[in-house]
């Protein structure tokens, strides 16, 4: 591949409506594929045979291409932030990371969400609120014109460390989306990077305790000239994410 200047990236970046609209279509059947694949979620159940699952629902709804390999990890395993599905199974108690996206005509979706299978511990809920109270800053930040991508990451990232240290947040805030799935601007310490209104990017804080496990919550917005647009509809309230065993 050969390597892009800057500027354009930074044109690429920039969405008309066509190119936001199909990037809405296929988070929409991101959506679709969620809500069947959390009913597949049952004590005994593996992570590469739901694996499997989401990747035939995608299939079945037409879509050509994902966006990447589906995510999925149990338990421990939600502490690997790119973890490879595998034969672990599902126990009562544990964490289960759902990541994956879908393509429409060459644009990407992508989104994540962790679940409790069973009543959460108090330390689960804490990490979780504690990741979702980490978005939702961010998405403050946004919306009241903070641009800069370091400083919005840093509007989370602040909340993260302090609670559980700095190296329980391994990876940036988020990322440019559309027809490769990481794409400028991005969305880490430092970066200074400017978002600008019909850019899409990802909003994903984390928080990763190796041995205990790991939450990531991650949607898609739009930047707006004030404000911005949230594309994912999918629950994320602490309430909505605890299943039956």
């Amino acid at each position: 591949m050969k390597y892009q200047l800057p500027i354009i990236q930074e044109l690429k970046a920039v969405k008309n409506k066509k190119e936001i609209v199909n990037i809405i279509r296929a988070q929409r059947v991101n959506e679709k594929v969620l809500v069947e694949a959390v009913k597949k979620l049952k004590v005994g159940a593996t992570e590469i045979d739901l694996a499997r699952f989401i990747v035939s629902r995608f299939k079945y709804y037409k879509i050509k291409a994902l966006a990447f390999a589906p995510i999925v990890a149990f338990g421990k395993n939600t502490a690997d932030i790119h973890h490879e599905p595998s034969q672990t199974s599902l126990k009562k108690g544990d964490w289960v990371m759902l990541d994956f996206g879908a393509t429409v005509n060459g644009y990407c979706s992508d989104m994540t969400r962790t679940y409790i299978l069973g009543q959460p511990t108090a330390k689960q809920k804490k990490v979780y609120n504690t990741v979702l109270q980490a978005q939702q800053l961010a998405e403050r930040a946004l919306a009241r014109g903070v641009r800069q991508a370091g400083k919005v990451d840093a509007v989370a990232r602040k909340l993260i460390n302090r609670k559980f240290g700095r190296f329980s947040f391994g990876h940036g805030l988020g990322h440019g989306v559309r027809m490769v799935i990481h794409e400028w601007p991005s969305l880490r310490p430092g970066s200074v990077d400017v978002l600008q209104p019909n850019m899409v990017v990802t909003l994903e804080p984390g928080v990763y305790l190796k041995g205990w496990g790991g939450v990531r919550i991650e949607d898609m917005v739009v930047v707006e000239e004030r404000g911005i647009k949230n594309l994912t509809r999918a629950a994320k309230d602490i309430m909505q994410i605890v299943l039956k065993v």
